[in-house]
């Protein structure tokens, strides 16, 4: 798939999809504002990569079952991190509140609390992490791009 680089603001020269990887948070609040309802040129792309960026399908991994495990910064109340674990064990008990799911959201973060730079840091991570090996993967335009492209990544 071919991305449009976008042409304004802080993220200008880039594709959404390395927007993704870079700056979650930021995209996010751009669809909820509607900052691309007056650039039809991104419509589509952003509708695909909203729907994508919240059903990506967890990596194979040792877990035959798995799911992932998020976790709330008890003292701040926001994203922490997550984590991927089989369904079977229990719920994480203690003083960081956890949800689970059967697919990584990025939007999460936002979710939690509506302005969250560090949670969406520690989201992409983490996402590097269970993605590419290592959170600190470097995940350039052609990276980024490849794997927003391609549909089975995501459920």
């Amino acid at each position: 798939m071919n991305w449009t680089q976008l042409n304004f603001g802080k993220h200008s020269g880039k594709t959404l999809p390395q927007v993704l990887f870079a700056d979650p948070d930021w995209f996010f609040w751009a669809v909820e504002t509607g900052v691309f309802k007056t650039r039809p040129s991104y419509v589509s792309e952003v509708k695909l990569l909203n729907e994508r960026a919240r059903k990506i399908k967890i990596p194979k991994c040792k877990h035959s079952d798995p799911v992932v495990q998020y976790l709330i910064h008890h003292p701040t109340k926001k994203f922490s991190h997550f984590e991927i674990v089989p369904s079977e064990q229990p719920l994480h008990k203690g003083s960081s509140p956890a949800f689970r799911s059967p697919v990584i959201d990025m939007s999460v973060p936002r979710r939690i609390a509506e302005y969250d730079k560090l949670g969406c840091k520690s989201l992409v991570s983490s996402l590097k992490y269970h993605l590419f090996g290592s959170e600190s993967a470097r995940v350039d335009k052609k990276r980024a791009e490849a794997f927003f492209s391609d549909p089975k990544n995501f459920e």
